[in-house]
């Protein structure tokens, strides 16, 4: 198979596992929503590098609601706006003290070749992220793609080096299950709702 062929093939694969995910992804939506948060499944757990050289496991975050965002920081599109978001919602958590004791942020790098630990320092000083509430964990490239993708979060990375992925932001309870997901895209994304969705599930 020459290389156009083997390039249409792999946008092809790409394609249908997109459609797979999208479709996925939209049955898990809206069921959440028709159970108005009720569980969707429970989150699989991970260690990771967290930017202190710490490891942070899901484990680590019991007893706080959190969102889980997957990312990797040179993406030139979704994944800034989308952490600028996140950023928002860390500071009505602050204003409300609630966050850090009662609820957390989880941003998780694929990329880690590129995001290294005085990357995503770099990274989240741009969105003034509070480290005791805001983790930016990485970890072996292969594994935490696999990580999305039991989360529901489509990551593929084609021959050139480039990631593809759904901008979907998660939430997780206290007990470390998923509740229900965000899209990162939504140019109308109700920072006031998440915000309450997390109040809401520290309280359960």
């Amino acid at each position: 198979m020459n290389a156009k062929a083997q390039s249409n093939a792999f946008k092809i694969i790409v394609m249908v596992i997109l459609l797979a995910m999208i479709g996925t992804f939209s049955y898990m939506l809206l069921k959440g929503k028709e159970e108005k948060m009720g569980v969707i499944k429970k989150a699989p757990d991970f260690k990771l590098e967290n930017i202190d050289g710490k490891q942070v496991g899901l484990t680590d975050l019991e007893g706080k609601s959190k969102l889980v965002y997957f990312f990797f920081s040179t993406c030139p599109d979704v994944c800034p706006p989308t952490t600028y978001s996140l950023s928002k919602v860390q500071d009505e958590l602050i204003k409300k003290g609630v966050f850090g004791d009662k609820t957390a942020i989880v941003s998780i790098s694929f990329d880690p070749t590129k995001d290294t630990i005085a990357q995503l320092k770099e990274f989240s000083g741009r969105y003034h992220a509070d480290p005791k509430g805001w983790y930016f964990l990485r970890g072996d490239e292969a594994a935490t793609m696999d990580l999305a993708n039991k989360f529901g979060v489509m990551v593929v990375k084609d021959q050139q080096g480039n990631f593809t992925h759904n901008n979907v932001i998660l939430l997780v309870d206290k007990k470390g299950d998923l509740r229900t997901y965000y899209n990162g895209n939504d140019a109308d994304l109700n920072i006031d709702r998440i915000v309450q969705d997390m109040i809401t599930l520290s309280k359960e």
